[in-house]
């Protein structure tokens, strides 16, 4: 009878080390699907900038010969704490700012966010319609079928390097 105890005693904690060693401790972040909205050109000839891009920078309060984009993307966290985002960087805008687009008395309206929370084990989309990052101040066209790199800044899990292809949303 102690035997078999002993026995249930030590299957149950092989199975406890087992779980523990496959979760990783601490967040671990992983960013996926990221996509940027191209700029530039005449929306009568074709070109890539949208009424929905004109808007966002209407809604940011810039003129209309201000270039801007929006960087899409999800991020997953792996691990078994939560971490924040920060906040974002690129070599393609003077700023890269968190947003959050929301809906006010019927308005549809862009509201800057400080920090994005990430829980253990869930994941957080950044989608037209919600969070994006809002690149202001653009150094250059961005043209569909290149690409760009972001920099996201995590308060635990610190800088992440993400490759952003241009592209028209899908």
């Amino acid at each position: 009878m102690v035997h078999r105890m002993f026995l249930g005693v030590l299957a149950a904690l092989s199975l406890l080390t087992a779980l523990a060693l496959a979760a990783p401790i601490g967040p671990k972040i992983r960013v996926d699907r990221a996509w940027a909205r191209p700029t530039g050109g005449n929306p009568m000839n074709g070109g890539t900038k949208t009424a929905h891009m004109q808007g966002m920078s209407a809604m940011a309060g810039m003129s209309g010969n201000d270039a801007t984009s929006a960087v899409y993307f999800v991020i997953a966290n792996e691990g078994s704490e939560a971490d924040v985002l920060l906040g974002a960087t690129t070599e393609a805008a003077s700023k890269a700012d968190m947003h959050e687009t929301r809906v006010r008395n019927e308005v549809v309206e862009m509201a800057p966010v400080p920090r994005v929370a990430v829980p253990a084990h869930a994941r957080v989309e950044f989608k037209p319609g919600g969070y994006h990052i809002m690149l202001v101040g653009l150094t250059r066209d961005l043209k569909e079928g290149e690409t760009l790199t972001l920099t996201l800044q995590f308060e635990k899990s610190g800088a992440i390097k993400v490759d952003v292809p241009i592209r028209q949303e899908r």
